[in-house]
């Protein structure tokens, strides 16, 4: 028994040091992103939550805390830190389970409001002097993924920032521009009608679509396989709770024998 439980023990304590490194480091790369490259939220503020950043920084910390309580709990054998490690691990793990099924579940309708959401975006929250940064967050994309508007360039055709202006952003237009034509950049947007011929001819809808489901297929798959590693840490846990209690149990055993002991020989003594 004792030979187990130290192994067990050891186990959870070396198991929960892992994890707890691999939760700093999945924090630190949320930060690191969320700073440097929070930009699909601005355009997508339905999805916000399902951007990489936000994810890392939210598995990092959950990660990062419960880790804590267990390697923590099992070192000092503290038995509240490992119930509250315990408790912790289940709801993780349903809620990780829910995430994983809702996350393959909700790719099928994802499209449709995808969709709506790009075309008011530009419509409607797109601003020329970039209050909210969905004008450079869209001359990003566009720029990177060499495409205008969401289905085509006359997306951005009469929008609240430029009505009754048949105009596309300077991001729309292609990048060898400038090797050709001097400074053909810096208005080949204006008069849109005229130089079509200068504009990407896809629009960004697939790109940005294929980059949503990759995260929300990666989310589902981190968060059933998390799931799984969890449980063996659950068992572990559950484990050494139990033999916690057992242990407990037999001291108190073992006293009330060596109460009961000392009594019958103090009334021998009497007699």
């Amino acid at each position: 028994m004792a030979t187990g439980y130290t192994f067990v023990l050891r186990f959870l304590c070396f198991f929960n040091l892992i994890v707890w490194i691999a939760g700093s480091c999945i924090l630190g790369v949320g930060l690191w992103l969320f700073i440097s490259y929070n930009t699909y939220a601005r355009i997508l503020p339905s999805y916000q939550l399902l951007s990489a950043d936000n994810l890392a920084i939210f598995i990092g910390s959950i990660t990062f805390l419960i880790a804590f309580c267990g390697c923590c709990g099992s070192w000092f054998q503290n038995k509240t830190l490992l119930m509250l490690y315990l408790i912790s691990i289940i709801l993780v793990m349903v809620v990780e389970i829910i995430t994983g099924v809702v996350c393959f579940v909700y790719q099928t309708k994802i499209s449709q409001t995808l969709q709506n959401e790009l075309l008011n975006g530009i419509q409607h929250r797109f601003s020329l002097n970039d209050t909210n940064g969905v004008h450079s967050t869209w001359d990003q994309i566009q720029s990177r993924f060499e495409c205008c508007g969401v289905y085509n360039y006359t997306d951005w055709y009469n929008i609240d920032a430029w009505p009754n202006e048949n105009r596309v952003p300077t991001s729309c237009c292609r990048s060898s521009l400038n090797e050709t034509v001097e400074h053909s950049l810096e208005n080949c947007g204006f008069e849109a009608d005229k130089h079509t011929m200068n504009y990407w001819k896809h629009g960004c809808y697939q790109k940005i679509h294929y980059y949503l489901l990759s995260n929300i297929h990666g989310v589902g798959i981190v968060s059933i396989l998390f799931a799984f590693i969890q449980f063996t840490a659950l068992v572990s846990a559950f484990l050494i709770v139990f033999t916690m209690n057992y242990k407990k149990e037999k001291r108190k055993q073992k006293q009330k024998r060596s109460q009961k002991n000392r009594s019958a020989y103090n009334r021998i003594r009497t007699f």
